[in-house]
């Protein structure tokens, strides 16, 4: 059973305003007053982003303690500040006078490099890392991550709105990054001279300035000893986030102990990427074996089925099992936004992802599933 950690990254919103909060003593305050018994809690890009990394985990027990805690911390110390915390894919609505990017060197690297991407960047992501125990069976768990980014990207919609309307995609998050310079699903590497070359030959651009630029969505990490998946929108409640913790924890650790021989083509998963951020659970996603669109429901079944026997050494079967239903039965978050959206506006919306980001219980409306989401 390997160890895990997660990173989710959290929006502030001014109350009054319903836009990302801007004023730094507020935002230090919150980032001062919050306190975890354990991880760490960091500025993220722009002001009204906070990110919290939880301590090494070992059980879904574990991970549900540490994120509760921090997200009942969150909320009482922006809550004190007039402020909405909240766990969002992408900011509803941003200003559009320019915004200067969080203190940090590198913040500022990227910014000159990028201004036009750097000054929205108002999106957040949920990144799991597992524990590896070498480069060599971490890079039989990336090639074996490699095919499920897809479905794991749809599970975990969170992001259609975008600018005060709906951007058409489930997780708008997941398209806005595709802007940066290294992005997407990696190729499947052959072994860790092909991976070091491509890595060596990546960083011979003038635009990469390190190993840690390399934005794939499954990643050696560059700092710890994991294998990071960085696809996932942040999520609305601690369960969800969960859930697809331990889905990909599972899902790792098979892939290390029963290797992929031949991968599915980057392009063919780049573009499954795109259509699951499109559609999320509600359409099609490319089944990783045939190659061909099919219901969405059934590609969350093979991941399941694929992590089965890492998810029974760690009893963890029922706990992702129920996640799985209900994500399928009730909707992902990008449908819970599009709803509330619908009828209470941005505004309801705001108000009602603060109340989630400490409570799972959903709104009234309980989404009746069809037969090709059934679970």
């Amino acid at each position: 059973m390997s160890e895990f950690g997660i990173e989710e990254e959290f929006l502030l919103v001014d109350r009054h305003s319903l836009l990302p909060a801007r004023s730094k003593s507020s935002l230090q305050e919150v980032e001062d007053a919050v306190s975890p018994s354990s991880g760490e809690v960091c500025a993220e890009w722009l002001p009204g982003q906070i990110e919290f990394a939880t301590p090494v985990l070992t059980t879904a027990d574990e991970a549900v303690e540490s994120l509760h805690a921090f997200r009942r911390s969150l909320s009482t110390a922006s809550r004190a500040r007039d402020l909405f915390a909240v766990g969002l894919g992408t900011a509803p609505q941003i200003s559009g006078a320019p915004t200067g990017v969080s203190d940090g060197s590198r913040y500022r690297e990227f910014a000159d490099l990028a201004p036009g991407i750097a000054a929205d960047q108002y999106v957040n992501g949920m990144h799991v890392h597992v524990d590896i125990p070498d480069r060599e069976a971490g890079l039989r768990a990336l090639n074996g991550l490699r095919r499920w980014i897809p479905v794991l990207t749809a599970l975990s919609a969170n992001s259609p709105l975008w600018r005060g309307a709906d951007s058409g995609f489930a997780s708008w998050r997941s398209i806005h990054y595709r802007r940066w310079v290294v992005f997407g699903i990696p190729p499947h590497f052959h072994d860790l001279d092909d991976y070091d070359a491509q890595i060596a030959a990546a960083l011979r651009s003038d635009v990469v300035f390190d190993e840690a630029t390399l934005g794939w969505l499954v990643r050696l990490s560059p700092t710890h000893r994991t294998v990071e998946v960085r696809t996932c929108d942040v999520q609305l409640d601690t369960a969800a986030t969960v859930t697809i913790a331990l889905l990909i924890r599972a899902l790792a650790d098979v892939a290390m102990d029963d290797p992929e021989t031949d991968g599915v083509p980057a392009n063919l998963l780049n573009i499954a990427h795109w259509q699951a951020a499109r559609f999320g659970l509600t359409g099609m996603l490319m089944d990783p074996d045939t190659h061909t669109s099919v219901p969405a429901a059934e590609v969350v079944r093979k991941a399941f089925q694929r992590a089965r026997p890492a998810l029974t050494r760690t009893q963890d079967i029922p706990h992702v099992h129920q996640g799985l239903r209900r994500l399928l039965n009730q909707g992902t978050g990008s449908e819970e936004q599009r709803r509330i959206a619908a009828r209470k506006g941005v505004g309801g919306l705001l108000e009602y992802a603060a109340h989630r980001l400490t409570d799972s219980s959903q709104d009234e409306f309980e989404q009746s599933p069809g037969p090709l989401r059934r679970f």
